[in-house]
């Protein structure tokens, strides 16, 4: 019977863990992608509908922003045990308030979306923000390797 030691064993166990850590985090990803493109959809939507009723401009606005910032809130808090608390929410927070207030924007400068427009613009500032947390992700991953090196 051969004796092996630790260091012999987490090499033959580390290459199953990395592919299992791999997949876990694509597919992470790809949820963290699906509920801020949803986010940033149906807030948009949300406000959308709000200016379709017709109401002042600055009324419109608060009851729209808050409506869809209620929206925001009730979808990360069903997401949360899934995904994670901070990893939803934060991200959502910022998706659903810039989203909305696009369409707020457009109307600004007389342009009146349809609802497929508004679902649209959703989804972009959804993707955007997702790409903007995984880029900022890879920043300070390689600041703490470049400041703490594994020896």
């Amino acid at each position: 019977m051969k004796a092996t030691t630790a260091h012999d064993r987490d090499i033959v166990c580390r290459p199953l863990w990395r592919t299992k850590a791999r997949w876990r985090t694509i597919l992470f990803a790809i949820g963290d992608l699906l509920f801020l493109v949803a986010v940033g959809m149906v807030t948009t939507l949300v406000m959308h509908g709000m200016h379709q009723l017709g109401w002042n401009f600055a009324a419109t606005c608060i009851v729209g922003m808050a409506a869809a910032m209620l929206v925001q809130m009730l979808m990360a808090f069903c997401a949360a045990p899934l995904l994670g608390s901070i990893e939803t929410m934060i991200p959502s927070m910022v998706v659903g308030m810039v989203s909305p207030m696009s369409v707020c924007t457009l109307h600004m400068f007389g342009n009146n979306p349809d609802c497929m427009v508004a679902l649209v613009v959703g989804g972009v500032f959804g993707a955007a923000m997702f790409v903007f947390v995984e880029l900022y992700v890879a920043v300070v991953k390689r600041s703490f390797r470049r400041t703490y090196p594994i020896v």
